[in-house]
């Protein structure tokens, strides 16, 4: 049986060792190299010291198949990746004129010279091959250091992630072997990871295939990661019987061949399909489900409103009318909305999520009211979310939707899977 290639990923920088910064970097390049078929071996983090740069780029040289490094290529004097380099492995920098020249041409279509500190960026290892980059000014580079092949990547993250995708796989699948495992994630809602556990219980699985839970806000994943050589049948009827116990939490399916996606993306299908598009009005998750549905043709209206009169207000409603209770206002409202917007559906949250809860010892969870208009009438309901302001106004956002995509998979016109 053939080992596992191990591959690690190097993030550099001050500010990703202190949090100014989140690394997502290392998260995205993670889940491409398990995507290949690497085994990930660790995540590794320094800061701007050029000794301790020099230390870990000589253990990884020695215990991983593959590394993986994004920042430190910068112009400042804190960005030491290429020295490090230099000194870790006895390779000196040296002017790739090439590199230089394509800095240069940066600045010239922006329309300004090139400062004098940027040359720098040009100075790569001996032995090394340049990593162009089209986007920004840093390029990257790879070596091949002992057992372990490097490729060296800028920090900014659409750079690094059209660079990785674009020159370091094709690199890395014309020298390693790779044998790609299967991913298969239950993208679920309205359960916790305890439930969802609970309810997977039956469930029996051959020992090579690993199940996980990722909590997340609004979706808890299910995953199932299959080695290379379990059959496809097999697969395939384990997330289906999966999928039948988690019953209708299951948003979508990623990973099978069918569409997936997140909640939004789900019911952005499930619209098109129909010629349908929708309106929404919130007060209590603050501009969450705008953002959610954010630059989909199909959401015709959105409004955003402190308070259920401001939303009446805004759609032209009688002063006076509107009830104060949540439970009989949401409903008129979603009417209203849905009457003025055309939308053949219309979404709408009230309530009051309180913002200083962080400051807080047990602000108490809130009480929300959801309502939905559409062509086979209006409903709707109390729900209680709790946790951070955040936490709350995503929660709300995400019920909301799912609401609609109940409606969607019950009404008349449902047809196929999403």
């Amino acid at each position: 049986m053939d080992r596992p290639v191990l591959a690690e990923i190097f993030s550099q920088g001050d500010e990703v060792v202190t949090g100014q910064i989140t690394d997502t970097n290392a998260a995205w390049l993670a889940q491409r190299l398990q995507h290949l078929g690497f085994d990930i071996l660790r995540h590794s983090t320094v800061g701007d010291r050029l000794e301790r740069l020099v230390g870990l780029l000589r253990e990884i040289a020695c215990r991983a198949d593959c590394c993986v490094c994004t920042g430190g290529l910068g112009p400042t004097v804190d960005d030491l990746t290429a020295e490090a380099v230099a000194l870790a492995f006895e390779r000196p920098l040296g002017l790739d004129r090439d590199a230089l020249a394509q800095i240069g041409r940066y600045f010239d279509r922006r329309g300004y010279p090139m400062p004098a500190t940027n040359t720098k960026q040009a100075m790569v290892p001996n032995a090394s091959q340049r990593l162009d980059n089209l986007c920004g000014t840093a390029p990257g580079f790879t070596l091949q250091q002992g057992r372990c092949f490097f490729a060296f990547l800028p920090g900014v993250p659409a750079e690094m992630k059209a660079m990785f995708t674009q020159q370091v796989e094709p690199r890395l699948a014309a020298r390693f072997r790779l044998r790609p495992t299967r991913l298969i994630i239950l993208r679920t809602i309205g359960l916790g990871e305890s439930t969802l556990q609970q309810r997977l219980e039956g469930l029996e699985l051959p020992a090579s295939v690993r199940l996980g839970f990722r909590a997340a806000v609004p979706e808890n994943e299910v995953k199932f990661l299959f080695p290379p050589d379990f059959p496809v049948a097999e697969a395939s009827a384990l997330v289906d019987q999966a999928s039948r116990l988690l019953g209708d939490a299951v948003v979508s399916i990623d990973g099978v061949g069918l569409p997936g996606g997140n909640l939004a993306a789900v019911i952005g299908r499930m619209l098109l399909s129909r010629s349908a598009t929708l309106a929404a009005a919130e007060t209590a998750s603050a501009g969450q489900l705008a953002w959610q549905c954010r630059g989909q043709r199909w959401l015709a209206q959105s409004l955003v409103a402190g308070d259920a009169g401001r939303v009446w207000s805004l759609l032209g409603g009688d002063p006076g009318i509107l009830p104060d209770d949540p439970v009989q206002a949401g409903p008129l409202l979603a009417e209203r909305l849905r009457e003025n917007s055309g939308a053949r559906y219309a979404l709408v949250n009230l309530g009051t999520i309180p913002h200083d809860s962080a400051l807080a010892a047990d602000p108490g969870p809130s009480t929300v009211t959801l309502a939905l208009a559409g062509p086979h009438g209006t409903v709707s309901r109390q729900v209680i979310v709790a946790g951070s302001p955040d936490r709350r106004c995503s929660q709300v956002a995400a019920l909301s939707l799912d609401d609609l995509r109940h409606a969607l998979a019950a009404a008349p016109e449902a047809t196929g899977k999403t």
